[in-house]
């Protein structure tokens, strides 16, 4: 990424020294999806008879208090999500070099409103939380608000001049995004004390049965990271004159995983640690596979 940006400054330097190279500013809007989506997440939480809000007597449970969590804990889960559209907008400094070649530095705001919430999945066999604990867990989702980020890419393009004044031209770019996902999650217990068969075999059952009844742990935060990438582009442009033109144009983008984390709101409706004491703090943690986003945009150019 670092060599990307190196290199593309190193050109866009010696093409201003270069006598047939032309200086160019480019404004685009246009419109961007993303593809389907799948979070893998989880968190150093331990089962919930070994939280000693919801069971005083925790300590007397084998795993309970092992450096590995005990048996029970719910290490990772799934959740998938569709592909979504939304907006992207940017502005490009650049120099044509010849006919041919093209080089450029882009700035590239995005917006994509995925505004899902779906059902959290076991890692073996892709079956629903609320499916697995039946009447229990009534509730276990994760939602994706909207996906933004700022990008900044040096591009690299080859132009097919000819007698019309359509061009047609390709690209790749490489470059960095900072980007953001509006993330929620809520796991909800049944009312019933009944129905929480967590406790089951516990010496203290009926405590543990109430006090797990009705509790929930919501997790809600706008998620950040850093991610590496690269694009295709493709377009045609059409000269208006010999200092504007219009451009229509496609990018496929491709960035490295997204991951973030944070504590939760509420764990099992009390703070996020497992001790009275403040000890053992709860973290979770989400990141996706490679993401990447498709888009097509209007670009207007000035030649200065």
């Amino acid at each position: 990424m670092r060599f990307a940006i190196g290199f593309v400054a190193a050109v866009l330097a010696f093409a201003a020294g270069t006598a047939d190279a032309a200086f160019y500013l480019s404004g685009e809007l246009g419109v961007s999806a993303s593809s389907d989506m799948r979070l893998h997440s989880g968190d150093t939480d331990r089962a919930s008879r070994c939280d000693e809000f919801v069971n005083p007597r925790y300590a007397e449970l084998e795993g309970c208090t092992d450096a590995n969590r005990g048996v029970g804990a719910v290490d990772d889960w799934l959740s998938d999500f569709d592909s979504a559209s939304g907006w992207q907008a940017g502005l490009a400094g650049g120099f044509e070099i010849g006919e041919h070649w093209r080089v450029e530095l882009e700035f590239l705001e995005r917006r994509i409103d995925v505004d899902e919430t779906t059902p959290i999945l076991r890692p073996m066999g892709d079956v629903a939380f609320m499916d697995f604990f039946g009447a229990e867990l009534p509730e276990a989702t994760e939602r994706i608000g909207r996906f933004a980020s700022s990008n900044l890419f040096a591009n690299v393009y080859f132009q097919w001049p000819n007698r019309s004044r359509f061009t047609p031209y390709a690209g790749v770019g490489g470059g960095v995004s900072w980007a953001t996902m509006e993330y929620a999650a809520l796991w909800r217990r049944s009312a019933d004390p009944a129905t929480v068969v967590s406790a089951r075999g516990l010496p203290n059952e009926d405590e543990v049965r109430r006090n797990l009844a009705a509790t929930s742990t919501v997790a809600n935060k706008r998620l950040r990271d850093r991610l590496g990438g690269w694009q295709l582009l493709i377009g045609v442009r059409y000269d208006i004159s010999e200092t504007v033109a219009l451009s229509l144009q496609g990018r496929w983008a491709r960035f490295s995983a997204f991951g973030d984390g944070g504590s939760y709101q509420q764990l099992r409706s009390h703070v996020s640690n497992l001790r009275l004491d403040g000890s053992e703090p709860v973290r979770y943690r989400v990141h996706t596979e490679d993401t990447g986003f498709f888009g097509t945009g209007l670009r207007l150019t000035v030649r200065l």
